[in-house]
């Protein structure tokens, strides 16, 4: 991917915030994982718009309908057996 060193104006403390939220070395990483997520979002938006134009057939709906789930009703503590080591 070709990068082009830039000048831009921004607030330094959402860089600064956004930078420990993510773990980001650099305002320069911060704005590339911001824009990924800005065009993700965007495609995301613009997809569902789209298939809200279209409305679904009776097939899709009948696919959409939520299947048989009692069997997945059990006591299991899912959380505790995949806890993540706070070391």
């Amino acid at each position: 991917m070709a990068r082009e060193k830039v000048t831009i104006t921004l607030d330094r403390s959402k860089a600064e915030n956004a930078r420990s939220l993510t773990g980001a070395t650099s305002t320069s990483e911060v704005i590339d994982v911001a824009l990924e997520h800005l065009i993700r979002a965007e495609r995301l938006r613009r997809d569902v718009a789209a298939y809200r134009r279209v409305p679904p057939t009776d097939t899709a709906v009948t696919v959409a309908l939520p299947a048989e789930t009692a069997d997945l009703d059990d006591q299991t503590d899912w959380e505790l057996l995949y806890a993540e080591d706070e070391a």
